[in-house]
């Protein structure tokens, strides 16, 4: 017959295996809730690039000279409409990528390139604007994410290349 001792012993080991065992679940769940909540923000982050105002704004962008004066995006209003709609758009891309809501790796793949090339042809707009409001605040995270794609070693190698050998 087993005493009350060693039950009382076999109960206490088997309730830490059963938080132990919970504890693991947790955080194998947090990880998977984070997971999905980076995957819906990508989603959501390829959606906002689909609209039909973001697409009329980024062509009008691009279609401008790389460093395009204040003065000629100011020239005329539907050019610094669009370089607004895409500034504050980028911005909360910056902020995402820096929250971690969204990985730096997917930003470049939806969209580095067309971010890099926007800067370009914004920047002096972005630091009149700056001089404007007396402060470095206006597209500071659209710069700060232009610095962190700058950064990769991967190269500008298109997907079609890069993945060349991929099979699903």
């Amino acid at each position: 017959m087993i005493e009350l001792s060693t039950l009382a012993s076999l109960a206490e080991v088997f309730g830490a295996l059963v938080v132990v065992g919970s504890v693991a679940f947790a955080f194998i769940q947090l990880a998977h809730f984070r997971r999905q909540r980076s995957d819906m923000a990508a989603v959501e982050l390829a959606r906002s690039f689909q609209t039909p105002e973001f697409t009329h704004a980024i062509r009008l962008v691009l279609s401008l000279p790389d460093g395009a004066s204040a003065e000629q995006v100011k020239s005329d209003p539907g050019y610094e409409d669009a370089a607004m709609l895409v500034s504050l758009t980028l911005e909360s891309v910056g902020i995402m990528v820096h929250r971690r809501v969204i990985s730096i790796d997917m930003v470049w793949e939806l969209m580095g390139g067309m971010v890099l090339s926007a800067w370009r042809k914004i920047r002096p707009w972005a630091q009149y604007q700056r001089e404007q409001q007396g402060g470095e605040k206006f597209d500071e995270w659209i710069q700060w994410l232009c610095d962190q794609l700058e950064r990769r070693t991967d190269g500008n190698e298109p997907a079609y290349r890069k993945y060349r050998s991929w099979h699903p």
